[in-house]
């Protein structure tokens, strides 16, 4: 929605973000956690290069107008990636303490 309007990723894509990375985190296994605590920078990242590539924030060339570029669509997802990022390690971690409850309630 708000590469439609011509800025960048704003609060639609932080909520977007931040859903994905709540339903990962409340659905992967034990293990896969690990992996999914990585995830949102490494899918946040390229989503907000593509966004901003479409949207004509994109520098053409290379050198410097590209480097420029790519910090601004750092400084664009940071948000994003920081709440998606806040909130799985949330869930992992209201899960991991409700198993530890869990243990030991059964005795073992």
């Amino acid at each position: 929605m708000d590469a439609l309007t011509g800025s960048a990723p704003g609060r639609a894509f932080v909520v977007t973000a931040v859903v994905a990375a709540v339903l990962a985190a409340a659905t992967c296994s034990r293990a896969g956690a690990w992996w999914v605590a990585y995830a949102p920078p490494l899918v946040v990242a390229p989503v907000t290069a593509v966004a901003e590539g479409l949207s004509g924030g994109a520098a053409e060339g290379h050198g410097k107008g590209f480097a420029t570029a790519a910090v601004h669509w750092a400084v664009n997802a940071f948000p994003a990636m920081a709440a998606a990022e806040a909130a799985l390690l949330a869930v992992l971690a209201a899960r991991w303490i409700r198993s530890r409850r869990t243990t030991r309630r059964n005795g073992a």
